[in-house]
């Protein structure tokens, strides 16, 4: 169906958008619905909807396309026609009573009604105006459809599932025969050649669902009080001073068949109280800022063009003080409508996100849900180190050990607020600091090697992001290192695991990787990567307790660390050693641990077929915090 701001070609945007935000949540709900198809591609995608606009026919869309998860029956119809219903087989669709009552009213002959008498030449002739929206039969077909609808609907042959899915049927057919250029606030003079086609009704397509959703015909603003637990808000209000209602007036008419009183060449039908404060900048804003205070979301994004008449300062300025805030745009060709017919006009769509935050969370950014998911003790994770997700891989993979951006992301995220000082003393190729890039945090990075800093730096400027502070050093003298006064919010860090890389490679570790000598980090003396055990451990506790030295009171530490193969009757739970010796440091609490898993591995028959000998693919994230 042709609609004024249809979001149809943007729809790929916005999911794009959904999911690089990394925003979650179950309950999607849009506040201005139209003909649905931002709502229906959200449903698609496993959502549970929550939809409103206050315009009737598109309330009828959304009953068919958001409400109904399934087919209808229509036995009493079916049974009062005469008309057996076709025995569901696998060869059969489940929408098959549904064909046979489309089909029934396809074949109907036309009467003259409402919208023959009203809005077809033949109809109007001789009346004050003449008006071409319909040709006569179509117009005839039109009346004979609606009104079948209504009498089966009052001699209770239809449930309302049944009845809105006939309703939602005409509607969508109108636009096909209607003699117009896009709306219906004008007919065209000269006959449009779709005109004469013949009207005909389609079945619509019922999107399967396991939620239950909900479509209101009311206020934006009203539907806060029906419902609750909004996860994503979604808002597309119009764009200009142009109400939706009269352009829309005869799908309006044919949606509630009210026989309403009209006036003027087009046969407008009354809308005073349909009428959008979206379509004037100054009562637009206020009620934009009313469904911000009001609305019980936890992400809010609201689509608007270059074109809109809300300014984008004062959107901003009631985005930016309600929560955090970001603004994405594209490109694309929209049609709009005039009397010339459609032409292609090219925008740039914004995206305005607004993610609301808790003013007690003192912590990160984070909504209840995503709290509650980062809180999984398991992650489970399956990165490419291809294309857009591997984040340039091929000159990171250049580390014997290089980590995925998007986990340090996680990370980044929980333990920090916006703006807030990230500190990885091992920074390898950067990880953790194309992370802070990510995540807008600010980023310090220390590590012994000029290669992978200078690898870091190659990344930065192939990924375009900013480069954080990476500095060339040893991380035992940090001291020397940081600037007097540094203080950072968290610290992150994925230190060597001890020798485990600068041995040389044996069994099955050899046929993995086709390379048997060792492939340490550097070659450095002071690089923990070559030094047993014990003085590993010792290394890693002086930078760990320099490093807390710049850590704010209550902020966190995060160390990676694998553990090793049992050797010599002893566990070699590296992970273990590692928080023994960081607890010796004062004023540092262990508070427990997430474990990585990375399921892109190729798994091995280790020990096969004589002994039992792990794959270790996972890796421990422990995690500490510095008291006072």
């Amino acid at each position: 169906m042709r609609f004024i701001g249809c979001k149809e070609n943007l729809l790929g945007f916005i999911e794009t958008f959904v999911k690089q935000k990394d925003i979650r949540g179950n309950t999607f709900c849009d506040l201005f619905a139209g003909t649905g198809s931002v709502a229906k591609h959200f449903k698609k995608l496993g959502y549970k909807i929550i939809s409103s606009d206050l315009l009737y026919f598109s309330y009828v869309l959304q009953k068919v396309y958001i409400e109904q998860n399934q087919y209808p029956k229509f036995e009493k119809l079916l049974k009062h026609l005469k008309i057996n219903p076709v025995e569901e087989t696998l060869f059969t669709s489940d929408s098959q009573s549904a064909k046979e009552i489309i089909k029934y009213l396809n074949n109907l002959e036309g009467i003259e009604k409402f919208i023959y008498k009203n809005y077809s030449p033949e109809g109007t002739k001789g009346q004050t105006y003449t008006r071409k929206y319909f040709t006569g039969d179509n117009a005839k077909r039109i009346d004979a459809i609606r009104e079948k609808i209504e009498e089966w609907k009052k001699s209770n042959l239809l449930n309302e599932q049944e009845y809105f899915f006939l309703l939602g049927a005409l509607i969508e057919a109108v636009p096909f025969v209607a003699n117009i250029s896009g709306t219906y606030s004008a007919f065209l003079k000269d006959w449009d050649k779709r005109a004469f086609k013949k009207l005909t009704l389609e079945v619509p397509e019922i999107i399967k669902s396991d939620e239950t959703h909900k479509v209101f015909n009311i206020n934006g603003l009203n539907v806060f009080g029906q419902v609750k637990g909004i996860d994503i808000l979604y808002l597309d209000p119009p764009y200009n001073e142009r109400q939706y209602a009269p352009n829309y007036h005869i799908l309006e008419t044919i949606a509630k068949w009210d026989n309403p009183g009209i006036k003027g060449i087009t046969g407008m039908r009354a809308y005073e109280n349909q009428k959008s404060e979206f379509c004037n900048s100054k009562s637009g804003i206020k009620a934009l800022g009313e469904i911000i205070k009001n609305g019980n979301f936890k992400h809010l994004i609201l689509s608007y063009n270059d074109d809109g008449i809300m300014p984008e300062n004062e959107i901003l300025k009631l985005f930016n003080n309600a929560g955090k805030t970001e603004v994405t745009e594209q490109d694309y060709q929209r049609y709009k409508s005039n009397s010339n017919g459609d032409q292609k006009n090219g925008v740039r769509e914004k995206l305005y996100y607004l993610k609301s935050i808790n003013q007690n969370n003192k912590l990160n950014d984070l909504s209840g849900s995503e709290w509650i998911y980062f809180l999984n003790s398991v992650d489970v994770t399956h990165y490419s180190t291809k294309g857009v997700d591997g984040f340039a891989h091929h000159l990171r993979g250049k580390h014997p050990s290089p980590k995925p951006p998007q986990l340090m992301k996680k990370f980044v995220d929980f333990f920090t607020k916006e703006n807030q000082v990230v500190l990885d003393p091992f920074m390898g190729v950067g990880g953790t600091l194309i992370a802070c890039s990510l995540s807008n945090r600010k980023g310090i990075g220390i590590d012994l090697s000029k290669e992978y800093i200078d690898l870091y730096k190659k990344v930065c400027k192939e990924l375009n992001v900013a480069e954080q502070t990476a500095i060339i050093g040893n991380s035992t003298g940090i001291d020397k290192l940081l600037k007097k006064g540094t203080v950072v919010d968290f610290i992150l860090t994925d230190p060597p695991y001890g020798e485990m890389l600068s041995k040389k490679r044996t069994g099955q570790r050899k046929k993995k990787t086709g390379v048997a000598v060792a492939t340490p980090f550097t070659n450095h003396e002071t690089d923990l990567g070559n030094m047993e055990r014990e003085n590993f451990l010792e290394s890693l506790k002086e930078i760990i307790a320099k490093s807390a030295e710049y850590l704010k009171p209550k902020g966190y530490i995060a160390v990676f660390v694998k553990d090793l193969q049992p050797k010599n009757g002893e566990h070699n739970m590296l992970h273990a050693f590692i928080a023994d010796k960081l607890l010796e440091i004062p004023d540092i609490s262990f508070r427990g641990y997430k474990i990585w898993y990375d399921a892109t591995q190729k798994l091995y028959p280790f020990g096969y077929p004589h002994a039992f000998v792990a794959n270790q693919f996972h890796q421990f994230v422990m995690i500490f915090r510095k008291e006072k």
